[in-house]
């Protein structure tokens, strides 16, 4: 199968290069505020576990705010993996089309690739922004929905390639986010 190719002039490539500078500076801003670690001694426990705990381990778990996962190490976690996956089909959507998928791609998977992309990393900054407590739940929501309409509806329903079993990665991410809440 051949692959469309876009020619570009050097105006257009030019263009293109500076866009994705920005882009590349805007999307370091939108994650430094998720690298913030806050400061566990300051945090106050609030959540009570609903399992009747030893009191040692209770005392651990409330000490540290909830959760087995802590849920600010697990936003972290969750905004980089799919940080990445963003950041790719945003600059390199070809890349990500060709790596993933036995298929030739057009402009216009490359069009609502990058669309895509920004959308996920518009939502990685806005649960940067939000409360932990608030955010967790809604980005592990996310992370379901996506494995299940993403990854796993493309394993049972596309052509894909081996790399594209790397998107599996997600299952310990999404047991870590029900340990985090």
């Amino acid at each position: 199968k051949a692959l469309i190719s876009v020619q570009r002039t050097p105006h257009q490539q030019a263009a293109q290069s500076t866009l994705m500078r920005a882009f590349l500076v805007l999307a370091a801003l939108a994650t430094s505020s998720a690298l913030k670690v806050a400061d566990p001694a300051t945090k106050v426990a609030t959540k009570v576990p609903a399992a009747k705990l030893p009191s040692s381990a209770a005392s651990a778990l409330a000490l540290r705010g909830g959760g087995v996962v802590s849920g600010s190490v697990w936003l972290k976690s969750f905004s980089a993996f799919m940080g990445m996956y963003a950041v790719g089909f945003v600059l390199a959507p070809a890349m990500v089309i060709e790596q993933n998928f036995d298929t030739p791609y057009d402009k216009y998977h490359l069009f609502i690739s990058r669309l895509s992309g920004i959308a996920f990393l518009t939502l990685i900054y806005t649960f940067s922004t939000m409360e932990t407590a608030a955010a967790v739940p809604i980005a592990l929501t996310m992370a379901c929905l996506t494995a299940v309409f993403g990854p796993i509806y493309a394993e049972l329903k596309l052509e894909t390639k081996p790399a594209h079993k790397m998107a599996f990665l997600m299952a310990p991410l999404i047991v870590s986010g029900f340990l985090a809440l």
